[in-house]
């Protein structure tokens, strides 16, 4: 069975452009300058800031800095004799927070000009339906909404293009996340945005890249030439030209057109089942309305093809100077789960090499060693299983696989960071609400990993080894500091009590297997540790056993797409799964 991922609910529509009717904000005369260029955008203190698009090649472009007054803060020029090409990029030279200032682009007597800009921390947000689901759409939205008043938390919604498309560019804009504007900024994005507001210095500006597109495989958002170059890559290049091989232009627009009403109309009954029945639940809507009519037909000027979103939104925007990305993507890929980990290493590879501003260079095929290292910080998906495949007994557990993937990828590059919410999710529905600690939660991380923060809380408890201890096999979690149990999936997380002790099988996540592999699920206690690094107070022991397994030789922990996970931390977050 194939997951039904589908686009965020209340996400706004894909961009097709051909919409501003004024001036072009983009282009002056045969000067243009990158969309996401705009009034009040952010750039990035403390590095070097890209600023780049195409000219005339016989002539200079002169970019400058401008405070209010009109003094010149900063100036760089291109000069028209190396460029071989019509493209530019400036690269004017790291300066600290501050604003607001004017950005100046001049080449011969071509001019564009934008203003309200301040320096300060910029992030890009990228992935699929998690991640762009809106703050409107999220839980107390509302609330949210009508509370968010910070005109120094910005974000720029990237146009959701699977090509250039310089009239969506046009018609984009960097807003402030004040109502009502913010209802359209991603919710994690959102959330992770004020949370740096609050614990940075007051007067650094946090701006939002979102560019993410709903139901969007990872090979969406790397080139056809990573791809093609990629044992894991091929099959999915491979599999779209075999989709659309034989077909007509006017018959897959056809097919494509015939979706779209189908899901407006499936999309516009949803909305008015939740405007009837407030609360309503997507498992309850479903079962009225029929689950999400996904995915869409295969065709070449689709925005969910391979390589798609990556030539029209990621190179749109690169190189903006950012700190880092923020990535919540895995759902569309169940099925190519084993192919995942390789995709998600060349994708951050690509994604470093086309930011490099070290002798700024187009990539051609993924990683170059001169690339800088960007941090990644990736959100691991939560707990989520089909309600029909639940019902008949079934887990196909190949979340697990992908959940692993992205473990491993933090664990094996550099400067590649991980957020455990296995206490996120929600029982047939794959885009739980609460995304607020989902935001906080990666926002910790950034505080903590990138910007040395030591007063948060961050690391969620993971498995150092394991040791066969008789019938037993005791497991060594680090960041374990007043370990407990806590609820057991998470629908029963929010209203539980804290325990200590022991959890009988079936309530403890744990599985235990011997020689014949089979995994049994098990008991589990948690225990007091007084090995080497019992000092730091921050390793914890829990013993792990099953009358069905004598001889123990292989434990895993919350190995299902949906099921028991019920260790934390005195922190409050959730232990990562293991297998091993």
């Amino acid at each position: 069975m194939s997951t039904v991922t589908g686009i965020a609910p209340g996400a706004s529509a894909v961009a097709h452009g051909g919409r501003h009717a004024g001036a072009d904000r983009t282009r002056a005369g045969a000067l243009r300058v990158a969309a996401v260029f705009a009034d009040h955008m952010v750039l990035q203190r403390d590095a070097p800031i890209a600023v780049f698009g195409t000219a005339a090649r016989d002539v200079d472009v002169v970019v400058r800095l401008l405070r209010d007054g009109g003094d010149i803060v900063i100036a760089q020029s291109v000069a028209a004799t190396p460029r071989d090409t019509a493209s530019w990029t400036a690269l004017l030279p790291p300066l600290p927070a501050g604003g607001p200032y004017t950005l100046d682009v001049r080449a011969g007597d071509d001019t564009l000009s934008y203003a309200d800009i301040f320096i300060g921390e910029v992030w890009l947000a990228g992935g699929q339906s998690n991640i762009e689901l809106e703050l409107h759409t999220s839980e107390h939205g509302a609330d949210a909404i009508a509370a968010a008043d910070d005109p120094l938390l910005r974000f720029y919604n990237t146009p959701k293009v699977g090509g250039v498309d310089e009239d969506a560019g046009a018609d984009s804009a960097w807003c402030a996340a004040v109502a009502p504007e913010v209802a359209h900024m991603s919710a994690v994005g959102y959330y992770f945005g004020r949370r740096l507001r609050e614990r940075l210095d007051r007067h650094v500006a946090v701006g939002i890249i979102d560019c993410y597109i709903g139901g969007t495989s990872i090979s969406c958002w790397m080139s056809t030439a990573t791809l093609n170059g990629s044992a894991a890559g091929r099959p999915y290049v491979e599999r779209y030209e075999q989709a659309v091989a034989g077909k007509t232009d006017a018959q897959m627009r056809a097919e494509a057109d015939a979706w779209q009403r189908t899901f407006d109309q499936w999309n516009n009954d949803v909305a008015a089942m939740r405007d009837t029945h407030p609360g309503i639940t997507q498992p309850q809507i479903d079962a009225v309305l029929g689950p999400c009519p996904w995915p869409p037909p295969v065709t070449p000027f689709s925005e969910r093809r391979v390589g798609a979103p990556f030539e029209g939104m990621v190179r749109r925007v690169a190189p903006y100077t950012v700190r880092g990305f923020l990535w919540y993507q895995g759902e569309e890929d169940e099925l190519q789960c084993d192919s995942y980990r390789e995709l998600l290493g060349l994708l951050i590879d690509e994604w470093r090499t086309l930011w490099n501003l070290d002798a700024y260079d187009e990539p051609t095929v993924g990683y170059q060693p001169s690339a800088r290292t960007l941090p990644f910080l990736i959100v691991q998906l939560p707990q989520w299983i089909d309600g029909q495949v639940a019902a008949h007994g079934g887990d196909p557990r190949r979340w697990p696989v992908i959940r692993a993937a992205q473990y491993d990828a933090s664990e094996s590059i550099d400067d590649v960071e991980l957020v455990c919410t296995m206490d996120c999710g929600e029982f047939d529905n794959i885009h739980p609400l609460d995304k607020r600690t989902v935001g906080e939660r990666i926002a910790n991380l950034a505080l903590r990993t990138v910007y040395g923060d030591g007063d948060v809380a961050a690391d969620s408890p993971r498995v150092v080894h394991t040791t066969v201890a008789g019938e037993a096999i005791d497991v060594m979690f680090d960041h374990a500091r007043g370990l407990h149990w806590h609820g057991t999936t998470p629908d029963t997380m929010r209203d539980a009590t804290d325990e200590t002790g022991a959890r009988t099988a079936g309530a403890s996540g744990f599985e235990i297997a011997g020689d014949d592999g089979v995994y049994m699920d098990a008991d589990a206690q948690i225990l007091e540790y007084s090995g080497i690094d019992a000092a730091d107070g921050e390793h914890m022991m829990v013993r792990v056993s099953s009358p069905q397994v004598s001889v123990p030789t292989a434990v895993r922990y919350a190995w299902r797409s949906w099921g028991p996970a019920p260790l934390f931390n005195g922190d409050g977050l959730p232990a990562f799964p293991y297998a091993g």
